[in-house]
């Protein structure tokens, strides 16, 4: 190869090269990235602290009972029972006939009595008539002493006379008071006679046994043609004016939340809306075994419920207007309670006071201002002092990390 075509060859490589560098370092210079250009902030959802009625609540379960039970019975053993005008679930008013007896026997007792009486009529009607026959005598009898005592005196009679004239006198006032006895006996029998009839038509009164009081029977234990027993119960029981209630236990560190004529909203077995009540009774006691203490409930009246019916009651405790924030949107360190804010993008851990919590939100007594910007799920993505690009959300339903 000449020297010339060697130059030449030398010349082109040369060139080449000079050209790959140049667009080499054109694109690295097209791509590069400034130093000073720093990473964007990450979106973080973000709730805004709002006032919100919040509701304390407590819940206890039971049992429907009645609120008072009347036992309906007689104390007339041995009668027949003849008819029943009352069954179980049926409502019956005061006074209302729910099963009659046979009376026929308590009747003849009281055609006995009534014999009775007319006899003790005509034995007073007597004793009257004797005691008048007998003043009669004693009178008769003073008048002959007072003329064998003036004869005496005087010597005409024998001492045998007047003595015969005294216990005429004495015997006469023995009749009469013997009449008088016996009209005193007959009276007091006739007495017994009222007293005796009394009660047997106080019998046959009871022979129709009658509601004491309105209300729903909860049960009848009356058989048509069964003999009433003293020792059977009573025919009846009756829930009185069909008022009923909840019998529910609650333990003892409870109790003392409880207040009477709290407003309760009580969902009962089978039944689809609640039926309102409120807190009648709270016991003054508590059972050393459960240490638990009952309560009674009373309910609005309702047709649909039935004694023994299983109830969940969720009891009113306090109601009031306060701030509150999304459960998700508080994390706990021990005992203390915290929430993220987040203020012109940078977050801000802050410990808070809770108060009235509910299945969704949590009310905040201290550390937070109305409107102030909280982590909605707090502890989960960042950390006190992060910065970050908070987005509003309104509906957080998760529950807080622990």
């Amino acid at each position: 190869m000449s020297h010339y075509r060697k130059k030449v060859l030398f010349s082109l490589a040369l060139s080449l090269s000079l050209v790959s560098s140049l667009s080499t370092s054109g694109f690295a210079e097209e791509n590069a990235v400034p130093a000073s250009q720093e990473a964007k902030a990450p979106i973080i959802n973000v709730t805004p602290a709002s006032k919100a009625e919040m509701v304390a609540t407590i819940t206890v379960t039971g049992t429907i009972v009645p609120r008072q039970e009347v036992a309906v019975g007689t104390d007339v053993a041995g009668l027949l029972v003849l008819e029943l005008n009352a069954d179980q679930g049926d409502v019956v008013k005061e006074g209302d006939i729910l099963a009659r007896l046979d009376k026929s026997s308590l009747e003849i007792q009281l055609a006995q009595i009534e014999a009775q009486r007319a006899q003790a009529d005509a034995s007073i009607a007597q004793s009257e008539a004797q005691i008048v026959d007998a003043e009669i005598a004693v009178r008769q009898a003073l008048e002959a002493l007072d003329r064998a005592r003036a004869l005496s005196a005087k010597g005409i009679n024998s001492k045998m006379e007047l003595d015969n004239a005294t216990n005429a006198h004495d015997s006469a006032n023995a009749r009469l008071n013997t009449s008088r006895q016996a009209l005193v006996a007959t009276k007091s029998q006739l007495q017994l006679v009222a007293a005796q009839k009394r009660d047997v038509l106080l019998r046959l009164q009871k022979a129709d046994v009658k509601a004491p009081a309105s209300g729903v029977v909860l049960s009848r234990n009356a058989l048509l043609g069964g003999i009433v027993s003293f020792n059977a119960g009573p025919l009846f029981r009756i829930a009185r004016d069909q008022d009923f209630e909840l019998a529910a236990n609650i333990p003892e560190v409870d109790l003392p939340r409880l207040k009477e004529n709290m407003p309760v909203a009580v969902r009962v077995s089978g039944m689809d809306e609640p039926v309102a009540g409120r807190v009648r009774l709270i016991s003054p006691e508590i059972t050393a075994s459960s240490r638990l203490g009952s309560v009674k409930i009373a309910l609005d009246r309702n047709p649909a419920i039935r004694p023994g019916n299983f109830a969940r009651a969720v009891v009113e405790l306090t109601r009031r207007e306060g701030i509150s924030v999304p459960l998700s949107a508080v994390v706990y360190h021990g005992r203390s309670a915290l929430v993220q804010v987040v203020k012109d993008g940078v977050v801000d851990s802050r410990k808070i006071e809770l108060g009235i919590r509910n299945d969704r939100a949590v009310e905040v007594l201290k550390g937070l201002a109305e409107g102030e910007d909280v982590v909605a799920r707090a502890g989960t993505f960042v950390a006190n002092g992060d910065r970050v690009t908070p987005v509003r959300v309104t509906d957080e339903a998760t529950g807080a990390v622990q």
